[in-house]
């Protein structure tokens, strides 16, 4: 069975002639205008949650997928105010993209969530859903600690994006909290090479959250250090990780002579960490991060109180401690199979669900 639904990629072009009958959906029930930046499978897995939850709820979900550029981001807002919508729902460009669009938003009246990507906390911003990645990353940094971990291959999802900086922060931070000495490792991030006694990142790349890229920088990682030349890997999420097992696997390196760490906790991590492939994994998925959106939101229309931004909850798992009825699926089905019969929890109420103090 096809566990997706097919999400509709529009331009900013296509956006300009969408058909959209706003006043006939708004008397029967809520309109929210979900963005995403790009066709990502975590953005993807998030709308499909949502989507189905809105619509228990009687609402219409008009979706845009862009391909990571400021002005699609701007034209879906602006269109999607044009449409008379009653919320919005963001997976943003960048900050600064979004401080254009809380402005237009706020000017019209319209509420703007946003999801996974930290927004800037100004007016207009009714509420964010996202994880505390700097704690993803302090998770990682524990466990490499804890198997000796000193020459390490860095592999971000995106130089320089909040999301990926925030878990390098928190790895290189168990370092320091534990008393390891790092050097000037902090100062100089993507510099190869850069550390001190305790860890040195031998290898440092970006893999743009996907499989190939992040294939090829481990392919170069092998080909310039050797295989006796790293411990191991932190890969900050799933997708690459899959790439990285690839091209160790050509290179004819095993996987389980290293520390390999990673985040997403998707099913097929399940299978890694039991089976001793990979070290450890931190269960965080766009599934569980959009329910809380949507509880958000939902709240918002009552006139209810509820927590404005969120650190959603996180499971962290290796092969001695994983439990596979605890954690949280990524795709659609299983989820919300999982959802209904009490297998997790996702009550926004939940005290496992930090309030980010940052907003």
């Amino acid at each position: 069975m096809n566990r997706r639904s097919t999400l509709k990629l529009m331009t900013a072009i296509a956006l300009v002639t969408l058909p959209f009958a706003g006043t006939a959906l708004a008397q029967d029930g809520k309109v929210i205008g979900y963005y995403m930046d790009a066709s990502d499978d975590f953005y993807k897995a998030g709308y499909e949650v949502f989507k189905t939850l809105a619509e228990g709820e009687g609402w219409t979900v008009l979706d845009v997928v862009g391909q990571g550029t400021a002005p699609e981001q701007i034209a879906a807002v602006e269109n999607f105010i044009t449409q008379g919508v009653d919320a919005l729902l963001v997976v943003q460009n960048s900050p600064e993209t979004t401080s254009r669009t809380l402005k237009l938003a706020a000017d019209a009246g319209i509420p703007e969530f946003h999801l996974t990507h930290n927004p800037p906390n100004e007016p207009g911003l009714a509420g964010f859903a996202g994880y505390d990645w700097v704690y993803i990353g302090e998770l990682a940094g524990e466990s490499a600690i804890a198997h000796d971990v000193s020459r390490l291959i860095m592999i971000e999802g995106k130089l320089g994006q909040g999301t990926a900086s925030g878990q390098t922060e928190g790895f290189l931070n168990s370092y320091v909290a534990a008393g390891k000495d790092i050097g000037n490792l902090a100062d100089n991030v993507g510099v190869k090479g850069a550390g001190g006694e305790d860890l040195q990142v031998v290898f440092w790349g970006s893999g743009g959250w996907f499989a190939d890229p992040a294939k090829k920088v481990m392919q170069d990682a092998i080909t310039s250090l050797g295989p006796d030349g790293f411990d191991g890997a932190y890969v900050h999420n799933d997708e690459m990780m899959a790439g990285v097992l690839q091209a160790m696997e050509e290179a004819g390196v095993n996987p389980s002579d290293y520390w390999l760490g990673a985040s997403n906790g998707k099913e097929k991590s399940w299978d890694w960490v039991e089976n001793g492939v990979t070290t450890m994994d931190v269960n965080e998925t766009a599934t569980l991060e959009a329910d809380i959106a949507y509880q958000q939101i939902k709240a918002y229309f009552a006139g209810e109180d509820a927590k404005k931004a969120v650190y959603v909850s996180v499971v962290p798992f290796n092969k001695d401690n994983m439990d596979r009825e605890s954690l949280v699926p990524f795709f659609h089905d299983d989820y919300m199979a999982k959802r209904e019969a009490g297998a997790f929890v996702y009550d926004i109420n939940d005290p496992s669900f930090r309030e980010n103090p940052d907003y």
